[in-house]
């Protein structure tokens, strides 16, 4: 069966067949034979041959199809992220940055992780009525942006409307690691004290928008400190259900205290062989005593 009519009808003929003769499957599963039959274009003789491994081994209709030869991972992960409205970058798509783990790896152990450090975060802040949480380090070497941006991610995919903000004016990155072309961002908004601002959307990503350092400035603690950044955080809040503050390391000055000190909580990060535990302790110190509260720490693994 070659055409698109025909695929769909053996869709039908599946999904019949595996609600009337298999207590194995659940509805939701038949839907997702449905979606691989269409996907991999796969005819009558290759669906006789999965119904028939998989009533063999009692396998979903996926891992039977995949054990085939006839749909791969990418085939499978693709499908069920479309059925479960779960968000993840395709093999190839090469435009945002590989370091973007929780885009591209979705499935990983790494990522795991992530969604754990989501879960935690979730229980110990965000279900507390809060929407906004700063990352930081004490070294710009403790990976604290690329933590920021995979947790804005793993948010997005709860299908939670996640904000992240490119707080370090110092040394900005979030733009890099999205491929977003733009100058204007937060030390634009602040330093113009513009009513209105434009918030990049990733299309890949559809419940993730950032909003990017923007120009580098000369003053940025000046900038940071100002009310008119609180009352930017507090018009987002309105707006989005988490917002991820990106912010600067303590090694460069005290923008970050002046973030965390608005937005009144933070988690530190540290980085296996490379963050002197001193350091982690002086910045610990110093967050609680702008009467900001530090929700945790993250030790990263030396290769994040």
């Amino acid at each position: 069966m070659d055409s698109y009519q025909d695929s769909n009808q053996l869709a039908v003929d599946y999904m019949a067949a595996i609600v009337s003769d298999s207590q194995l499957e659940t509805t939701d599963s038949s839907r997702i034979g449905e979606a691989l039959i269409a996907h991999a274009s796969l005819t009558k003789i290759d669906v006789d041959k999965v119904l028939a491994l998989q009533a063999e081994k009692n396998l979903l209709f996926g891992e039977a199809a995949k054990q085939l030869g006839l749909i791969t991972e990418d085939d499978l992960q693709k499908v069920l992220s479309q059925q479960f409205n779960y968000s993840y970058l395709q093999e190839g798509n090469n435009k945002l940055s590989q370091s973007l783990i929780a885009a591209h790896k979705p499935f990983s152990p790494e990522v795991e992780s992530l969604r754990s450090l989501r879960s935690q975060l979730i229980m110990r802040w965000f279900e507390q009525g809060n929407k906004t949480l700063a990352i930081t380090s004490a070294s710009n070497q403790d990976s604290a942006s690329l933590l920021a941006a995979n947790l804005a991610i793993v948010f997005s995919q709860l299908n939670k409307k996640t904000l992240l903000i490119d707080a370090n004016l110092r040394h900005a990155i979030q733009h890099k690691l999205f491929n977003i072309d733009t100058k204007v961002g937060l030390a634009n908004i602040l330093a113009n004290r513009q009513g209105r601002y434009t918030l990049v959307k990733q299309q890949s990503l559809p419940n993730l928008a950032i909003l990017t350092a923007g120009t580098k400035v000369p003053n940025p603690q000046e900038l940071l400190s100002q009310s008119g950044f609180v009352e930017l955080i507090l018009d987002l809040e309105k707006v989005y259900d988490v917002i991820i503050i990106d912010t600067s390391p303590l090694e460069f000055g005290s923008d970050v205290l002046n973030v965390v000190s608005k937005v009144k909580a933070a988690i530190v990060v540290a980085k296996k062989d490379t963050t002197v535990a001193t350091y982690v302790q002086y910045l610990n110190q110093q967050i609680v005593a702008t009467g900001a509260k530090v929700i945790g720490s993250v030790f990263l693994d030396s290769h994040f």
